[in-house]
């Protein structure tokens, strides 16, 4: 089923999470930001995860995955890798 906020060219965020000795995979997807990042701000205190990731991207279009927030023990993380996370992400943007 599509609802509303996941109909295509809609922007929405997904939180994936990772584990010690995992590679981890996406949670969860939201279609507002701040409930995606409360989400992985919580989810990354658990003890069996390492961090959690907040992307935001347009559903349907290829290219448009960006990092917003990522999560370690509660506390966002400053640092973002400047390179392309997938082949099909299109020119890294400084």
């Amino acid at each position: 089923m599509v609802t509303r906020g996941t109909a295509p060219g809609n922007v929405v965020y997904s939180v994936h999470t990772a584990r010690p000795g995992e590679v981890g995979a996406v949670e969860i997807v939201f279609t507002n930001e701040q409930e995606a990042r409360t989400y992985a701000r919580d989810r990354s205190r658990d003890w069996r995860i390492t961090s959690a990731s907040v992307t935001r991207f347009t559903v349907g279009e290829l290219g448009t995955r960006c990092p917003v927030g990522w999560y370690v023990d509660g506390a966002e993380q400053r640092e973002h890798w400047n390179r392309q996370l997938y082949p099909t992400d299109g020119p890294v943007r400084t």
